[in-house]
């Protein structure tokens, strides 16, 4: 089975066990004027004003999205429902389960009264030391001047073959395989949707910390956790109305999120989630 199998049969379990409110709204940036990077992020919003985010800047899936016949579908429906695209091949499809995996996740989160650990910076996640050599999957310029300007070997995975390069302990390839000498590992959201992570995951088993962050990874961890990865990092939305006032006007909207880490060491699984006592997620 595939991680993408693994999150459907834990969405399909919540389903079962809590009354998950509809979709309400599905909200993707128009075409009209300049589509910032802020924009590149889509919002699935259920009837209880929960909110599960999603990356639409990946290949095509901005332009799919656009098309309201694509989404305006799925108002009414279960997210559950909604979940099961993350099984179809195309992107824009995968990033709808993707949100609606993230929406029944922050609900399960919110309703459990889950108390998330506070996130620092990126870099704090990976506990960097002299003696690391540190993999990154997708190619960030900010972080990958601090890791160098630390003198801490670095290999980036890329898939645009215009950012390749070699510089002493430095490198940039296409091949996953370089991962296996590293033993610090980051990774983004999109390997999520475009559901690369099972490929990559081969590769970083020597590895003793294995990060997924950004505002797609905003998941129950379980099945991440269960194929190695030790750290995951994603965002809380703290104001809706106001994430989607900022959304809406092609602004930063980070400001009204709270980002979070969940460690594999502290995290007590799915099942203490559900058994917390809270009257609102049991039938």
């Amino acid at each position: 089975m595939t991680i993408a199998d693994d999150f459907l049969e834990l969405m399909d379990r919540v389903g079962q066990t809590c009354e998950l409110p509809v979709v309400q709204h599905i909200y993707i940036a128009s075409g009209a004027g300049s589509v910032d990077k802020s924009s590149k992020f889509g919002a699935l919003v259920l009837e209880d004003e929960t909110v599960g985010l999603t990356y639409v800047g990946l290949g095509d899936t901005l332009q799919e999205l656009q098309n309201r016949r694509q989404i305006d579908g799925w108002r009414g429906c279960s997210p559950v429902e909604v979940a099961q695209l993350y099984r179809q091949k195309e992107d824009w499809k995968r990033c709808l389960g993707m949100a609606a995996i993230n929406a029944i996740s922050q609900f399960v989160f919110r309703n459990s009264d889950y108390q998330f650990t506070d996130a620092g910076g990126t870099m704090d996640l990976l506990r960097l030391s002299e003696s690391d050599r540190v993999g990154m999957v997708g190619y960030f310029p900010p972080l990958v001047e601090k890791i160098r300007g630390l003198g801490i070997p670095l290999t980036v995975i890329e898939l645009d073959s215009k950012w390749l390069q070699r510089d002493g302990d430095f490198e940039v390839t296409l091949d996953p395989a370089c991962l296996q000498g590293c033993n610090k590992v980051l990774m983004t959201g999109t390997i999520l949707i475009n559901q690369t992570i099972d490929d990559l995951l081969v590769y970083t088993s020597a590895a003793d910390v294995i990060s997924i962050v950004g505002p797609t990874v905003g998941c129950l961890p379980d099945p991440l956790f269960q194929r190695g990865v030790t750290v995951v990092g994603g965002l809380e939305i703290l104001d809706k109305d106001e994430f989607l006032s900022l959304w809406r006007a092609q602004k930063q909207w980070r400001e009204t999120t709270r980002r979070y880490t969940l460690d594999k060491e502290n995290y007590q699984g799915f099942n203490s989630l559900l058994w917390t006592g809270n009257s609102h997620l049991g039938h």
